[in-house]
């Protein structure tokens, strides 16, 4: 594992060659060395190496976004995803205060902008608030570096004038990445992080005890874990409140107290 908390750099590595192999292939069945399918096999590898970079960050294909603290200390940050939600999120806040631990919130632009008030009782509350983009739309990485530098900076002055911070950290929609998704982040001056594990809640059908069965095994020192406040559309309660009660519990039996992203990764 990598020493800084980032993915690891051989994704890119792997990356390169694959994409070296398929060329060298392309290259024989040019020039009638090889048959044109045994090129076509050589794609293989390649379109798996994009596929994996995209929905497994860690991996560190096309970026190396923080996946984990380093910091020695019992500490953990617990995050939420897909809010604010004046619902939903001020129960979470509550347990949260209730159990004297800290949080980090990567936020919706345009639900941000909605609910401006709670934003500042977020961070009233000693919590983080980061970017989880404007709209939170499924074509993300697709999206050009600087369109989504674009989203990202408007829902950066959105965080600041509601708290007077300009956030440091950025997590893509579904936690997907592409390269062009690294370069807006850069260009919007935002830090890209992902995770050690998620509760996967964010799906309408996974249960509390299921989310649970996900996050305990990965309840260590550094760990960086992953729940939604919010649900990114429909009326239905996420089931956070639920998971986190349980989860906290879980925690303090382990000696474990959750910080800031920015306080795990000083």
């Amino acid at each position: 594992m990598p020493s800084d908390g980032r993915s690891s750099r051989f994704g890119e590595v792997g990356l390169h060659a694959t994409v070296a192999l398929a060329g060298f292939c392309g290259g024989m069945a040019a020039v009638g060395v090889i048959r044109p399918t045994l090129a076509l096999v050589a794609l293989v590898p390649m379109v798996a190496a994009i596929a994996v970079g995209v929905v497994c960050p860690v991996t560190g294909v096309f970026a190396r976004p923080v996946h984990r603290g380093v910091s020695g200390r019992r500490e953990v940050a617990l995050t939420f995803d897909d809010g604010p939600d004046a619902r939903w999120t001020p129960a979470v806040l509550d347990l949260l205060d209730a159990h004297n631990q800290r949080a980090t919130f990567f936020v919706i632009g345009k639900k941000a902008a909605c609910n401006m008030e709670l934003l500042q009782d977020i961070a009233q509350r000693g919590h983080e608030i980061a970017n989880h983009s404007w709209s939170h739309s499924n074509f993300t990485p697709f999206m050009s570096p600087r369109a989504l530098a674009d989203e990202l900076q408007r829902t950066n002055v959105v965080i600041e004038r509601a708290t007077g911070r300009r956030p440091r950290w950025f997590r893509p929609p579904v936690g997907l990445v592409s390269p062009r998704v690294a370069a807006g982040a850069a260009r919007a001056d935002l830090e890209l992080v992902c995770w050690s594990a998620t509760g996967r809640d964010g799906v309408a059908r996974t249960t509390a005890d299921a989310a649970l069965k996900r996050l305990e095994p990965a309840l260590v020192p550094g760990a960086i874990l992953v729940l939604h406040d919010a649900r990114v559309s429909g009326d239905g309660e996420p089931a956070a409140r639920q998971i986190l009660s349980r989860l906290l519990d879980r925690m303090e039996a382990a000696g474990l107290r959750s910080v800031t992203l920015s306080e795990l990764r000083g």
